[in-house]
């Protein structure tokens, strides 16, 4: 008796709902993407496929056209921006707490370019929050003969110019990740810069120069000094800039390196 009177307990209990799903909205690195004209959107109701739209184009007016409720001001809004406000007018006349999403499909808007010594040299889509290591991948990575930086130029909020220098270390080991890219940013890469050894060394010639090298590696590079080498002098711009050049003195780009004969 006591398990059929559980048993009607159960059947006769209200059914609670099962809790509901969070739309997924897009990928969290595009929460702060702001839309802009031309941006292609897709913008569901849940439950309501006669409230939803996919495929809109923001218009040059920076509206996109809505079932129920019209013209809905996009550009210059975030996805959740957006969001909320189809939410609250289609609760405002026509639908009970309606859950919306909200995802950028295409971005149109916003381009950034890349010059220099690349692969594949031209102007792409800013998709999302860009960093400079995956803008240099899309241009086709960077060639052999590319310095040992790069450089962002960006439009500053006065009008100026603002740069951004980030070394190919950095690029290559991936803590350039970090460095977003914005709107109307232009990604410079320039030809790699060489420093010049002669004299005194087994293979004297053109090298490439990179931040942060030393006489030492310099004369590496050159193959060593010979047995008859001398002082060593850092000339600059034809001028001698360092008479008696340590191993580990810095070398700046287009430096020359000439190491003397030794007087016996």
């Amino acid at each position: 008796m006591i398990s059929i009177a559980l048993l009607l307990l159960l059947v006769q209990a209200p059914q609670l709902p099962p809790p509901p799903v969070a739309p997924s909205g897009g990928m969290p690195a595009m929460d702060d993407y702001i839309i802009g004209v031309a941006d292609v959107l897709n913008v569901t109701v849940f439950g309501e496929t006669d409230a939803s739209r996919s495929g809109a184009t923001v218009e040059s007016d920076g509206t996109i056209d809505m079932p129920y409720i019209g013209r809905v001001r996009v550009a210059g809004q975030s996805a959740r921006a957006v969001e909320k406000e189809v939410r609250d007018r289609l609760a405002k006349d026509f639908l009970r707490n309606p859950s919306v999403s909200v995802e950028v499909v295409r971005f149109r808007s916003k381009t950034i370019s890349v010059q220099g010594l690349v692969r594949n040299p031209g102007e792409y889509p800013l998709e999302g929050n860009v960093s400079v290591t995956t803008a240099l991948a899309k241009a086709g990575s960077m060639l052999i003969d590319a310095g040992s930086y790069v450089i962002i130029s960006r439009r500053g909020a006065k009008g100026d110019t603002e740069t951004i220098t980030v070394s190919r270390k950095d690029i290559e080991s991936g803590k350039a990740q970090s460095v977003l890219l914005k709107d109307g940013d232009v990604i410079l890469v320039p030809k790699a810069e060489s420093v010049f050894v002669t004299g005194q060394v087994r293979n004297g010639g053109t090298y490439t120069w990179e931040e942060g090298l030393t006489v030492e590696r310099a004369l590496s590079l050159a193959g060593g000094p010979t047995e008859r080498a001398g002082k060593i002098t850092v000339e600059h711009d034809g001028k001698v800039v360092n008479g008696k050049a340590r191993k580990s003195d810095l070398v700046l780009a287009n430096d020359t390196i000439r190491v003397h004969t030794r007087i016996f």
